[in-house]
C-alpha cells in the first residue's frame, strides 16, 4: 500500500490502532487497499414505521444527539435510491444536506436507506456510523417489514463515556418506541465481500454481534436474535418473563441493572461490552444467566446471518445450522448454572470470556422473544468454504449461541459471581428499575 501524503499516513496509522482490517480479507484475490473491518460498539434497535412525521422527527433528534459526539469523525453519507432533490446516492458529510431537509424529499410511500459513515473513501467502513433503515406506509402495510436504526463508536471512546452511549441507546429507544434492540462488539463491515472477515473474528469472540440489521429484521419481528451488554425488550415481551421468572435472584442487582424506556426495558449485563475470546473463556457467565432468562424470546430460525457468495470452508459464512448453532452458543445445561454464578463473581476482565455470563443469563430470560428463523446474517456473494458467511444455519447457529441447558443455569450464576459489579462510572443505578 502506497501512502502518498503525511495526512493518508496519519490517517492509516490511527485505522491500525484501532484494527482496521484491509478490504475483502479472506475473499477471493485477497485483501485489498481500504478498510473493510473494524472493531466498534454498536447499537441495534427495531421499530414499527419511518414514514410519519412524528417518527422521522424522532429520527432527526437521535440523529442530532449523535452527531453531538460523532459529527467530526463522519466522512460520507450514502443514501439509498434516493428521490430527486435528495443528493446523490453518496456524498461528502461537508457537502450534506441537514436530515430534515432530507426526509422532505421522502413521501410517506417511500422507504429510508441512509448511512452516515466515517470511512476515508465512500466505500471504505469507520467505527462511527449512523443507519436509518425505515419502512414506509406500504411496507407497514403489507405487515412483513419493520424499521431499524444503528449507531456505533469506537470500542475506546465507548470505554471512556460508556455512560453517555447507554443514555443515547436508552433515549433512541424512548423516542423510537422500539420493539426490541441490543448493543453490543461487533466488527464493522461495509459490504458482503467482508463477510468472511466477520465470520473469521466471530469464531475468535463469541459475545461479538454478526449480520446486517436492516437485512435481518424481517425474520425478527416476533422475537430476538441475541442477548448482549445492552438489550431492549418491549414490554409486552418482558413483562410475562418477569412474571415467570424470580428476576432479583435469576439476574443479581450487582451484574445487572434494568432501564425504563417507557414502552420496554433495556437490560444492562455487566460494566463493558465483552468480546467472549475464545481461547480464554468462550461463555462469559453474564451473557449465559441472561441468556437463561430471555431464551423464551428468541427466534427459533434465522435461514442465514451471512447472505453473500464469497464462502470457503475453511472459514465458511454463518449460514444454515452455523446461523443456529451461533444464535445458541450462550446455551448451558440447567446443571450448570451455578457454575456460572460462581463464575460471575470473578469475570472483572470483560475482554477474555465468549460466553459472557450476564449476556447467557440475559438470554435465557429473552429467548422466548427470539424469533425462529432470521433467513441469512450474511447476503453477499463473496463466500468461502474456509471462512463462510452467516447464513442458513450458522445464521440459526449465531442466534442460539448463548442458550444454555437448563441443567447449566447454576453454573452460569457461579460464573457470574465472578463478573466485575455494576458501578456507577459504568451504569445508572439511581434509575433501576424495579422487576422484582
Amino acid at each position: 500500500m502506497y501512502l502518498k501524503t503525511e495526512e493518508e499516513y496519519k490517517f492509516w496509522a490511527e485505522q491500525q490502532e484501532q484494527g482496521a482490517i484491509g478490504g475483502g480479507l479472506f475473499a477471493k484475490g485477497g485483501p485489498e487497499d481500504y478498510v473493510g473491518a473494524i472493531p466498534a460498539i454498536r447499537a441495534v434497535l427495531y421499530f414499527k414505521e419511518g414514514f410519519s412525521d412524528d417518527m422521522r422527527e424522532a429520527i432527526a433528534q437521535c440523529f442530532d444527539d449523535y452527531q453531538t459526539y460523532a459529527k467530526d469523525h463522519l466522512t460520507w453519507l450514502w443514501l439509498d435510491e434516493p428521490p430527486k432533490g435528495a443528493g446523490s446516492d453518496s456524498t461528502e458529510f461537508k457537502n450534506v444536506k441537514p436530515i430534515r431537509e432530507i426526509f422532505k424529499f421522502y413521501s410517506p410511500m417511500k422507504s429510508l436507506g441512509f448511512l452516515y459513515t466515517s470511512g476515508k473513501e465512500k466505500f471504505a467502513t469507520g467505527a462511527w456510523e449512523f443507519n436509518i433503515g425505515g419502512a414506509s406506509k406500504w411496507q407497514i402495510i403489507n405487515g412483513t417489514y419493520q424499521s431499524t436504526l444503528t449507531f456505533s463508536m469506537p470500542i475506546e471512546w465507548v470505554e471512556k463515556n460508556t455512560k453517555i452511549f447507554i443514555e443515547l441507546f436508552i433515549k433512541f429507544a424512548n423516542r423510537l418506541k422500539a420493539k426490541h434492540g441490543y448493543a453490543c462488539i461487533i466488527s464493522r463491515i461495509r459490504d458482503d465481500k467482508n463477510e468472511l472477515t466477520e465470520a473469521y473474528l466471530s469464531r475468535k469472540w463469541w459475545a461479538m454481534d454478526v449480520g446486517n440489521p436492516y437485512l435481518e429484521s424481517d425474520n425478527l419481528l416476533n422475537g430476538i436474535k441475541t442477548v448482549s451488554w445492552l438489550t431492549a425488550i418491549n414490554y409486552e415481551w418482558f413483562n410475562p418473563i418477569k412474571e415467570e421468572q424470580a428476576l432479583n435472584s435469576e439476574l443479581p442487582m450487582s451484574w445487572f441493572i434494568g432501564y425504563d424506556y417507557g414502552t420496554g426495558i433495556v437490560i444492562q449485563a455487566g460494566n463493558l461490552a465483552l468480546n467472549g475470546f475464545v481461547e480464554e473463556d468462550p461463555l462469559p457467565a453474564p451473557y449465559v444467566l441472561l441468556n437463561r432468562v430471555l431464551k423464551p424470546l428468541r427466534v427459533e430460525k434465522i435461514r442465514a446471518i451471512h447472505y453473500g457468495n464469497h464462502n470457503n470452508e475453511e472459514n465458511p459464512l454463518i449460514t444454515g445450522y452455523r446461523a443456529e448453532a451461533w444464535m445458541k452458543r450462550f446455551d448451558i445445561e440447567e446443571a450448570e448454572k451455578l457454575d456460572y454464578f460462581g463464575k460471575l463473581q470473578q469475570e472483572a476482565i470483560v475482554e477474555e470470556d465468549p460466553l459472557p455470563a450476564p449476556y447467557v443469563l440475559l438470554n435465557r430470560v429473552l429467548k422466548p422473544l427470539r424469533v425462529e428463523k432470521i433467513g441469512s446474517l450474511h447476503r453477499g456473494n463473496h463466500n468461502n468454504d474456509e471462512n463462510p458467511l452467516i447464513t442458513g444455519y450458522r445464521a440459526e447457529a449465531w442466534m442460539k449461541r448463548f442458550d444454555i441447558e437448563e441443567a447449566e443455569k447454576l453454573d452460569y450464576f457461579g460464573k457470574l459471581q465472578q463478573e466485575a459489579k455494576l458501578i456507577s462510572k459504568y451504569a445508572f443505578l439511581d434509575r433501576r428499575v424495579d422487576w422484582s
